[in-house]
């Protein structure tokens, strides 16, 4: 707190990394890396809002997007939405992951998933918090990181593969809030997506 409260403040990456600004609508980021292999590559990141008042204007933008990174924090299986306290917040994530991938505007979109916030949920299986008593699914299995995380990832899984209008890829990754990494696997796997979608289009697959 003191070194925060300095006159002369910086913030460092990590300070940047544990901010927290609510997105409200859609907020667009253009960049371009000046590093590492996409050196001069730009990049359009469409960012949304996730209350259930702010979805309807998501579609419009992703028809053309190469990839849509969908952010899912399953630390949050003991809570529920601030708008509506009768649903729980992991639910909601999964019900708007069934209407992403049952959108046949985003039938050609390919998908990378987060699922977010693990280091939260390891602290709250530490501590005796238990996920079937919020997500009755989830039965008898052990109440450890191990087991609540494949479960997660199985489920959405399961959802992208019967609920996509086609086939398509789906890339997850197990991340944290601040997680750095998650930057670098976003990059490699929009690089892949675009490297595919180019072979396809040229036949070569």
């Amino acid at each position: 707190m003191e070194r925060i409260t300095e006159r002369r403040y910086i913030p460092t990456d990590d300070d940047v990394l544990r901010a927290r600004l609510k997105t409200l609508g859609v907020v667009e980021h253009h960049f371009a890396l000046d590093r590492g292999a996409e050196k001069g590559v730009d990049w359009r990141i469409y960012d949304v809002g996730g209350a259930r008042g702010q979805r309807h204007v998501w579609a419009p933008f992703f028809s053309d997007v190469n990839a849509i990174i969908f952010l899912a924090p399953i630390s949050a299986f003991d809570q529920v939405l601030a708008e509506d306290k009768r649903v729980n917040r992991i639910e909601d994530s999964i019900q708007l992951f069934k209407m992403v991938c049952g959108n046949k505007l985003l039938a050609s979109v390919n998908m990378v998933l987060f699922l977010n916030k693990c280091d939260l949920l390891k602290k709250k299986l530490a501590a005796g918090i238990k996920v079937s008593k919020y997500i009755t699914s989830y039965g008898d299995r052990p109440n450890d990181y191990e087991h609540v995380s494949k479960y997660f990832r199985t489920k959405f899984g399961a959802i992208q593969r019967d609920y996509s209008v086609a086939p398509r890829e789906l890339y997850v990754h197990l991340t944290s809030v601040t997680d750095t990494r998650a930057t670098s696997a976003i990059i490699h796997n929009v690089r892949d997506i675009i490297l595919r979608q180019n072979l396809k289009n040229s036949s070569l697959m």
